[in-house]
């Protein structure tokens, strides 16, 4: 106000393009929507960023990412081979766990080490997965086929298509709510916890900007960690999801 009495011109908003996953619901859903995606708006909104979202798989949006093509990427972790391509933001926007499910009719190890060679493990194109993880399947033998989605891992350990299958999780997205999405419930279970890995948004080091671009998100994320912002869109999330999942459940009891 004071900048128009002066006449002076007010500060331009700036409009920049940004990947967002297209099959990571409820963090980035294929309409745009998300708790990371809402996230990073808000963020970025803080600084005078407006986001325009390309919804995209997740390996073609850090492959955008990795060749300059897009400025960044929401919800990317690191890897070996990401260093000095991209630069993370500074604070992560979730903490994801790794949840190993079974199909109960062929129950699994209750750990890694103990899978058999040849025990077939569902994981996502492009995904990045804890290395201790990784490196455990590696050393049992077993062999990973990679989906565009946990969805599809889901359904396919359901038919017996596959031994295991892993779904990242978190507060705002439990395991439960991706297998009744998956159509699944009942089907296939939980059976152990491992790992612990963070999700940034990740910039493009290749970009011109992304450097630039890096610390001025830092800077919106900074302010709505401390103006409670980012807590109030989680809660938000995780009481939506409750209730999508109450919803299914009174459905699937007036149908059988």
């Amino acid at each position: 106000m004071l900048a128009l009495l002066a006449g002076a011109e007010p500060p331009r908003r700036e409009t920049i393009d940004i990947g967002v996953e297209d099959a990571a619901a409820p963090w980035s859903q294929a309409d745009g929507t998300g708790y990371a995606n809402d996230v990073a708006r808000a963020a970025f909104a803080a600084v005078g960023v407006d986001l325009r979202m390309h919804v995209l798989p997740y390996a073609r949006c850090k492959q955008h990412v990795v060749r300059g093509e897009l400025i960044a990427c929401v919800s990317m972790s690191p890897a070996p081979e990401l260093d000095g391509v991209v630069r993370f933001s500074a604070k992560p926007l979730f903490v994801f766990a790794c949840d190993f499910f079974e199909n109960p009719a062929r129950p699994l190890p209750p750990r890694i080490a103990d899978f058999r060679p040849g025990t077939r493990v569902g994981t996502v194109l492009g995904y990045e997965y804890p290395l201790e993880m990784m490196e455990a399947l590696r050393r049992s033998g077993a062999v990973l086929e990679a989906t565009p989605m946990e969805e599809l891992n889901l359904r396919k350990l359901a038919v017996g298509r596959l031994d295991a299958a892993i779904v990242n999780r978190d507060a705002v997205k439990s395991p439960d709510w991706v297998a009744a999405r998956a159509g699944v419930t009942g089907k296939v279970r939980s059976v152990f916890r491992t790992g612990g890995m963070p999700a940034y948004v990740g910039f493009s080091l290749v970009h011109r900007g992304g450097a630039a671009l890096a610390a001025r998100f830092d800077a919106g994320h900074a302010r709505i960690i401390a103006s409670g912002e980012r807590d109030r869109i989680q809660r938000r999330w995780i009481a939506r999801n409750a209730s999508a999942g109450a919803t299914r459940a009174a459905t699937r009891a007036t149908t059988r």
